[in-house]
């Protein structure tokens, strides 16, 4: 468990220099959305899997279409044991990010959805992807990074990787 952190914060990483083009929401609920997903993260990293739920289905009632927030309820529904919720978490989230790189082509989608095929159980396809992914944008520091297998493939092999996947 003291891993915990370190997962949360190589989902940050990985999630926190994807800037998506969701629909408009005001300033004042863009706001309460964070707010509700800093929440969330303090009672992941507390064990309050249950309350994180219930804040980062309050984050996205507010911005349904940020895909990083169902990874965050995907990952508070597993750490319950509540793996089909998480499963259906996990796959809003693939969608969003295909939507999104459709959309604005930016590389960092295509890692985000390599882990969250990972965290649906798909390593061996996850790493698969990524591979494919560098092919199409070989000049991508970012992929390659994620690609290197000190990157997501070691993640996937850790203890705290293995608690969040399905």
């Amino acid at each position: 468990m003291k891993r915990l952190p370190l997962i949360l914060c190589v989902v940050v990483a990985v999630f926190g220099g994807c800037k998506g083009k969701p629909k408009e929401i005001s300033k004042a609920d863009r706001l309460q959305a964070e707010n509700f997903v800093s929440e969330a993260q303090f009672s992941m990293q507390i064990r309050e899997y249950a309350r994180a739920e219930e804040l980062y289905k309050k984050a996205i009632a507010l911005n349904e279409d940020f895909p990083e927030y169902w990874v965050a309820l995907g990952m508070s529904c597993r750490r319950q044991d509540h793996k089909d919720d998480a499963r259906k978490a996990y796959k809003k989230a693939i969608g969003l990010i295909e939507k999104r790189y459709a959309a604005e082509k930016d590389e960092k989608d295509l890692g985000q959805k390599a882990w969250v095929m990972a965290l649906l159980g798909s390593t061996d396809e996850a790493v698969k992807f990524l591979q494919q992914s560098l092919k199409e944008h070989p000049d991508s520091a970012y992929l390659k990074k994620m690609a290197d297998p000190r990157g997501l493939p070691h993640t996937f092999q850790t203890t705290d990787f293995k608690d969040l996947s399905l």
